[in-house]
């Protein structure tokens, strides 16, 4: 079997270093030393990334007087000096990491026979092999950052907010008054969306992902409770604003607004599964294989919880909170947002003040301290619809509806208050000096 690698590949990603240092905060950001194939350029990559970590000039001379007679020859470096330097750096150094993870791949097959030998149960040869493939995928740079690599992520990130008009830099909710309280969704966050039945978890998903999408940041849709042409269909309506229950019935109001739909999806990066009662292992691995197969996912929606296969090995709260350590990891590893969808406690229920508390939390077990925002859904036109009087001749489209920050990591709390139109199955912006419409049925 052929050993996986590109020299050339290799030497001119070292000599784009050389010829332009600042590369290295990108370069260093996705290679480790090891993710090099021949040892003579893990050796001058090493003393590159020395340099750079010390302050120095990466410059021909430097390099030389660190490593050569020492790690290289001097025709090793004038080998690397040679190439010329290309400006697409990335492309290349994903190309060696493929190569480095595919290495790591041939030589934990070569392993698994000694595995098997040692492991005469299958539930402790699989646990070896996924914590193994688990550090393949993981796999990144064992360099620490400085804190100038740090300060200059910070204040980039500042000045691309500032040229944004303010905006913290991440994933906008689409609604005004939520993106006042929490500023964004960012790179790595869990996001907890919590509620009781009927409260709007299925319309959220549909105007966070249309956002998303809107932004040209794929969605993959873990719909673990409803077909996927169900979700389909709700997004369609959300986009299009056409009622529900009139697409169920094959009737379209504006045909112009539907079909725009339609192509808006059909040019999308999105992705549904709806296989239900998954392990955790298969969820996982159906969410990292799409990753994989799709790197413009940026957004992740588990609906929910309650219908992940939990195996009874320990307590069921231990269990869930295993579910969102995975997703966070997730999260983190890939630099996405995953939203984790959540039952509330049915004895709120109880309560003369129905809105949603952190500790409703259904068998939350490390939920809460996993998320680092957790959002609770209320309507109460919800509660009060089976004291008004059914025969009302009319309905109001917007219902006025409140998205209850009850925990974000790293900003306010609060309330952000905002309509519901449940026909049309999403969230919107609340005006105050804009009439409610009626619509008679």
């Amino acid at each position: 079997m052929d050993i996986a690698h590109s020299v050339s590949i290799e030497k001119t990603v070292l000599s784009s270093i050389i010829f332009r240092p600042d590369e290295i905060y990108t370069i260093s950001g996705i290679l480790g030393v090891e993710d090099f194939y021949l040892k003579v350029h893990q050796d001058i990559y090493k003393v590159m990334l020395d340099l750079h970590y010390e302050e120095m000039p990466i410059d021909e001379e430097f390099i030389r007087k660190r490593g050569v007679g020492k790690l290289f020859t001097d025709d090793n470096l004038i080998e690397i000096l040679s190439v010329n330097p290309i400006t697409n750096i990335e492309a290349y150094c994903f190309e060696i990491k493929e190569d480095s993870k595919i290495r790591k791949i041939q030589n934990l097959s070569k392993k698994i026979p000694r595995y098997i030998e040692e492991n005469p149960k299958s539930d402790d040869i699989l646990y070896i092999l996924q914590k193994n493939i688990e550090d393949i995928e993981n796999q990144n740079n064992e360099n620490v950052l400085t804190s100038k690599d740090l300060i200059s992520i910070v204040v980039k990130d500042m000045e691309l907010a500032a040229s944004n008009g303010s905006r913290i830099i991440g994933q906008s909710s689409g609604l005004k008054a939520l993106d006042k309280i929490i500023g964004a969704f960012e790179d790595g966050d869990l996001i907890v969306i919590a509620a009781r039945p009927s409260m709007g978890k299925s319309s959220i998903i549909s105007t966070l992902s249309i956002q998303s999408l809107l932004d040209k940041r794929g969605v993959l849709i873990e719909s673990l409770e409803m077909p996927a042409k169900k979700i389909m269909t709700r997004l369609i309506a959300t986009r299009a604003g056409e009622s529900l229950n009139d697409l169920k019935k094959g009737l379209v109001k504006n045909k112009e607004k539907f079909q725009e739909a339609i192509d808006f999806f059909d040019t999308s990066d999105l992705i549904i599964h709806d296989k239900s009662y998954p392990t955790l292992t298969e969820l996982q691995s159906r969410i990292k294989s799409t990753l994989r197969k799709n790197p413009n996912i940026k957004n992740i929606f588990v609906d929910h919880t309650g219908k992940v296969q939990l195996l009874g090995k320990t307590r069921e709260d231990i269990e869930i909170g295993q579910i969102s350590a995975m997703l966070k990891k997730i999260a983190r590893d890939y630099n996405i947002r995953v939203f984790l969808l959540q039952q509330l406690n049915r004895g709120l229920e109880t309560r003369e003040n129905k809105r949603p508390k952190l500790s409703d939390l259904k068998n939350s077990g490390n939920i809460e301290e996993d998320a680092d925002i957790v959002l609770g859904l209320y309507r109460e036109s919800y509660y009060k619809k089976n004291k008004e009087d059914n025969s009302s001749m009319y309905k109001k489209v917007q219902e006025s509806a409140e998205i209850i920050i009850l925990k974000n990591r790293d900003g306010e709390t609060g309330t952000a208050h905002v309509g519901f139109e449940g026909k049309y199955v999403r969230f919107v912006e609340k005006e105050a000096t804009e009439p409610i419409v009626i619509e008679f049925e």
